[in-house]
């Protein structure tokens, strides 16, 4: 049976608690404010209820509190600025309500913060430039909100982050070339924005990068050599830009790459055949672009293959019998292109 109805203000009182954990109950109403009189806590978890209304500002109260579970409730409003009193806070942890209103510049002052989760809300405005100052920082997660503004060239500072993850919001400008400073980074995911110029060379840096998502924006520019060095990549997007340029052949020499999707660009030139080395591949999709040329055989030789997408191209040529090899292709198209010669699977 869940505890449901409302958290008596009686709580304040609690002057020697240091744990708080009414997590995944029916709670409802509003987060008493008299909590912030509980100033020995340490862990605050109230999520998964429905709590509504407003993180109360006494919150700030709290200079010893570590970490702070608001998620999945029906909190609305901004987060307060007094968040930067809470000179403790490692784990800040809010998504899935309706917060709105901007990220407070004063998150710059809470330097043991570790954890930033606050997607699926409604927040705006730009990523405080302050946030390069959260030296300890290491996910920092603020996706489907309505953030604009350019990334702050200060995301740079956090040489510790994992984690980047700001994709569904409003954001604009370049990529700084400084997010090469993050070189612990195991994923950046930035796509369904409007980022513009080119990806930046200093991606390269981070070799710890397992999934690349820059899919869904108005990139431009060449694809950087520089990408043969995330040696441990598994999935890389950049589909749905204003790519140009050849595909670079140094992405076949990502050995552990699952998914490699170049579709809906400007590309132009021909499939290098070193994508061929991608032995452990199972989702290639080139379409929409501009390729010319024949379809490479050594393409046949990722015997894990499940998708081949080539269509509304130019390649031209016989279709190669190697990819007759491919057991595990369950999703061909070849479409709009000038291929002739005989089907080979006959």
């Amino acid at each position: 049976m869940n505890l449901s109805g409302t958290v008596d203000p009686s709580i304040g009182g609690l002057a020697e608690l240091t744990y708080l954990d009414l997590s995944f109950n029916e709670f409802s109403g509003a987060i008493p404010a008299e909590i912030g009189n509980c100033s020995k806590l340490v862990v605050l978890n109230l999520n998964d209820n429905n709590f509504q209304g407003t993180i109360p500002p006494e919150l700030g109260k709290l200079a010893m509190l570590s970490t702070l579970n608001l998620y999945n409730n029906k909190l609305h409003g901004a987060i307060p600025d007094e968040i930067g009193n809470m000179a403790s806070l490692e784990d800040l942890v809010g998504y899935s309500n309706n917060l709105s209103g901007s990220i407070p510049r004063s998150i710059g002052r809470l330097k043991n913060l570790k954890t930033v989760r606050l997607s699926q809300n409604a927040i705006s405005g730009n990523i405080p430039v302050e946030i390069g100052e959260c030296l300890n920082l290491v996910v920092f997660g603020l996706a489907e909100n309505n953030l604009g503004g350019s990334l702050p060239k200060e995301i740079g500072k956090l040489s510790l982050m994992t984690d980047l993850i700001l994709w569904g919001n409003k954001l604009s400008g370049v990529i700084p070339p400084e997010i090469g400073n993050c070189t612990n980074l195991t994923i950046i995911a930035l796509y369904n924005n409007s980022l513009v110029g080119p990806i930046p060379a200093t991606i390269g840096n981070i070799k710890s990068l397992r999934r690349l998502y820059l899919y869904t924006n108005s990139l431009s520019g060449t694809i950087p050599l520089e990408i043969r060095n995330l040696s441990l990549a598994e999935e890389i997007d950049f589909s749905e830009n204003f790519l140009i340029g050849e595909i670079p052949k140094e992405l076949g020499n990502i050995p552990g790459l699952h998914l490699l999707f170049l579709f809906e660009n400007q590309l132009t030139g021909f499939i290098p055949t070193t994508i061929g080395n991608l032995s452990l591949a199972e989702n290639i999709d080139f379409s929409k672009n501009f390729l010319i040329g024949g379809i490479p055989k050594e393409l046949g030789n990722i015997l894990g293959l499940r998708l081949l997408y080539l269509f509304r191209n130019q390649l031209t040529g016989f279709i190669p019998t190697e990819l007759c090899a491919l057991r595990n292709l369950s999703w061909l198209d070849l479409s709009f292109n000038s291929l002739g010669g005989p089907n080979p699977g006959h």
